[in-house]
């Protein structure tokens, strides 16, 4: 019962359309999946902001996100039913883009 619990049962994944062999998935992210749970209560009216601190570069620049997942499990969509969606937790996970590469003729 508890994988039942822990299994995705809805995952909504937005990427970038025209990657690499232009196919879904094609992208290649800089770094592994990160993720993070969070909620929003009250239909949406109160919110917890998901702060992505990992896509940045020594130097301090930033990278693009190259993927996000937003995923709901049997566990939480029972929790957002029963509160009558007055609280509604979800998983955001994040990949982020590659660094941009400098050519030199």
């Amino acid at each position: 019962m508890l994988a039942t619990i822990n299994n995705g049962c809805s995952t909504v994944h937005v990427y970038q359309a025209g990657g690499p062999q232009g196919r879904e998935g094609g992208n290649q992210p800089g770094t592994e999946w990160e993720s993070k749970p969070t909620s929003t209560f009250l239909w949406g009216a109160i919110r917890q902001d998901v702060k992505i601190e990992n896509c940045v570069l020594g130097d301090g620049s930033r990278l693009n996100i190259e993927e996000i997942k937003v995923e709901k499990n049997f566990g939480r969509i029972v929790a957002t039913v029963l509160t009558l969606g007055i609280w509604e937790p979800v998983k955001i996970s994040w990949r982020c883009a590659k660094p941009k590469t400098t050519s030199h003729d």
